[in-house]
């Protein structure tokens, strides 16, 4: 171990999956889903998808579920991981009834530690959604709090 290494302290265990992609799908939004969305969030429905149904297109279509997606993070449900922060960007116009592809990266992770807590990750991954040519309509920013109470036992 070099003396840099050394000074810095032991790599990050999930050092090796920032700018990893996460497994990704595709996704439509049907028109149906389309005033669900809006009516469950209490907006007068229209043409033009809810801006939050970005964050269910990000979720539903990546090509593993939640907890699978976890697990490649090294956390297990019965954790207790957190989505402690989200935003959306609209670079482009974000629509129903049009197939979308969703990817993802992890962009950056951290070990922090808390009171309540214990030791935990704070892993932020960056989604897109995009049309099957063409740049992002839709970008979602997790950040998520990976409980690691295994390793503490």
């Amino acid at each position: 171990m070099s003396a840099a290494t050394a000074a810095r302290g032991p790599a990050h265990p999930l050092a090796h999956l920032v700018g990893t992609p996460i497994p990704g799908g595709s996704w439509r939004l049907a028109d149906h889903e389309n005033w669900l969305g809006h009516d469950a969030l209490y907006s007068t429905p229209e043409q033009a998808p809810h801006p939050v149904m970005a964050f269910v297109a990000a979720q539903r279509g990546l090509g593993v579920t939640v907890a699978e997606l976890f697990a490649l993070w090294g956390t297990d449900m019965a954790d207790g991981p957190m989505l402690t922060e989200s935003s959306l960007e609209f670079p482009g116009e974000f629509r129903a009834g049009v197939d979308y592809e969703v990817s993802g990266t992890v962009e950056s992770v951290q070990r922090k530690s808390g009171r309540t807590m214990g030791e935990f990750d704070l892993l932020t991954a960056r989604f897109e959604l995009a049309e099957r040519v063409g740049a992002p309509v839709a970008v979602v920013r997790n950040v998520y709090a990976l409980p690691r109470r295994a390793e503490q036992r």
